[in-house]
This record gives C-alpha cells, structure tokens and sequence, in this order.
C-alpha cells in the first residue's frame, strides 16, 4: 500500500495540518488500520478503499491513535489531494462515503491565486448549538485555560456545538489573548467530560474597517481524544459559522469568512468558509483549503 503524508490547509509544506493519507487499503483489518494509525500518531490517518455502490465514487475511513472517527475535515482535502495528484480523481465533484454518510469534495482552482492553486471543498451541514453556558462553568473553563477571565469576549457567550463530534466555542474580545494560553489539560479533560465535549474551540472575531469582511484567529484543544491542540480544524470552523450567523455577526453582503489557525503551534493554516443560505437560513457552510504532499512512500503490510 501506499502511504502519503500531506499537510491541509495549506500552500507550504511543514505548515497547516498534517494528515496520514493510506491508499488501496481494501481488505485491511480494522486491528490493522488501528496499528497504522499508532504508528503514526502524530497525524490522524485516512484509509482510501474503493466504492462499494453507485451512489459514491471513494470511501474513506478515519483513525486517529486511540479510535476510528465518522470524518475528518483536513484529512478528507489530503486524500482528496494525493487523489487528484495521481490522476485519480479531476477537478469538479467526487461523492466520497463515510462515517456521515455521502458529501460532495470539490476541487476547483483558487479565484484568488494567480498560480492556479487547487482549493478542495466540501459541504457541512449545521451543528446542534446549545444554550449558552453558565458564566460560572465559563469561568471554569477561562481558568483551566489560564486564560483572564477578563479576556472573555463581553458580549458573546460560550456555546457548545454538536455535529459528529462536539466541541466548545469560547470566544475572546482580543486575539493577542490567544498567545497566552497554556492550558491544565487535566482539569480540560475533566471538564469536558462533564459537558459531553470532545474540544474545546477558542477564537478571536477580526473584522475589516473597510470593507466590514469578517476573519477569525482560533487554537483549539482536544486532549480527550489524544490531541492536546489541533494545528488546523475544518469542522470546528463550519461550527463556527454556525454560531456566528445566529448571532448576526455577517453583513448582508457576506459569503463567509476566512479562519487562522495554527499560528501558536508555528503550523499556521487558512481555512475557506463559504455560507449557504436559503431564505435567511443558514443551510450549510463549505469549507475549503489547500494541501500539499509532504512525502511519499510504501508500506509494508
């Protein structure tokens, strides 16, 4: 089988997210893949099999070192890359299978870049978001992340969000707050097990004088599932749209927003959020970024 590592949403090896990318593993164990998995426990791993009905065209499974996963954003756009890479896949649409079903993964080159650069997106339905949190289990949280109480955003409550996975939205009123964090990862755990959290997404809204276009700066921290900070994540940002929308922080002319992430980690990515809305509902949120393969090789089974 051949094995890949690739970094998403990026442009820049070293950078954004890395992603373990497994292909032809048809036929392999689940005990198999899991091993695999561990032995690369750096990055979550995914496993490229072949179509089993007409209604998708590649299937796609997700570990990390501890469990398999129903998806994962950065890990789909690195399949999706070494796909298009070797020629099997081309630009335009590929229904991929997984553990939430069938979605759409576009390849199109980038508007933006003069180099014809290829954006991979795909379509993320709307989170569950719950009732903001009590200020004091906010306090709680502001605590074990060392972060100043103060530094919480004074308008914007923390919510937990829920589609596949769960994760808390934590917003602060000043991005340079994110440079301070260092986080009691016990008391995290601790504290996510009691809110029935995988994560925790802390972020900075950024808006343009100008042009009122909106950003985000974010670091998140899963330590439940083996990853004390995630570089770069594509689906705590469609959660973010989410919670962003229902509290009317677009302007009428927003499309969406672009993410950062990963700064701290010195593995900085950018993360495209595009927003479907019909009839001033949001229906979906498309998450897009780059990838670049990072090494290439054979593994020995």
């Amino acid at each position: 089988m051949r094995i890949f590592q690739v970094d998403a949403f990026t442009r820049t090896r070293f950078t954004g997210n890395p992603a373990t990318v497994v292909l032809d593993a048809d036929g392999q164990s689940d005990a198999t893949m899991m091993s695999v998995a561990r032995e690369f426990a750096h990055a979550e791993v995914a496993f490229v099999l072949a179509a089993t009905a007409p209604d998708h065209d590649v299937r796609l499974r997700f570990f990390n070192a501890r469990k398999e996963a129903p998806f994962v954003g950065h890990a789909t756009i690195a399949a999706h890359a070494v796909l298009l890479a070797l020629g099997r896949r081309v630009h335009g649409l590929v229904r991929q299978h997984s553990g939430t079903g069938i979605l759409e993964v576009r390849a199109h080159e980038s508007e933006q870049s003069a180099d014809s650069e290829t954006i991979f997106e795909f379509r993320q339905t709307m989170p569950e978001l719950d009732n903001p949190l009590p200020f004091k289990t906010s306090l709680r949280v502001a605590e074990a992340l060392r972060l100043p109480a103060i530094q919480l955003h004074e308008v914007m409550p923390a919510r937990i969000a829920r589609k596949g996975g769960s994760r808390l939205l934590v917003p602060v009123g000043d991005p340079r707050a994110l440079d301070a964090i260092a986080p009691n990862f016990e008391t995290l755990i601790s504290i996510g097990a009691e809110l029935g959290i995988d994560g925790i997404f802390v972020f900075a809204v950024k808006r343009s004088s100008a042009t009122d276009e909106l950003s985000t700066e974010s670091r998140m921290f899963c330590p439940a599932l083996g990853i004390a900070e995630d570089p770069v994540s594509g689906n705590a940002h469609a959660m973010l749209a989410s919670y962003l929308f229902e509290l009317g922080q677009f302007g009428k002319q927003s499309t969406g927003f672009v993410g950062h992430q990963g700064r701290q980690m010195k593995r900085p990515g950018r993360v495209s959020v595009k927003l479907e809305i019909d009839q001033g509902s949001l229906i979906a949120a498309h998450i897009g970024g780059n990838a670049v393969i990072v090494s290439e090789g054979t593994l020995a089974l």
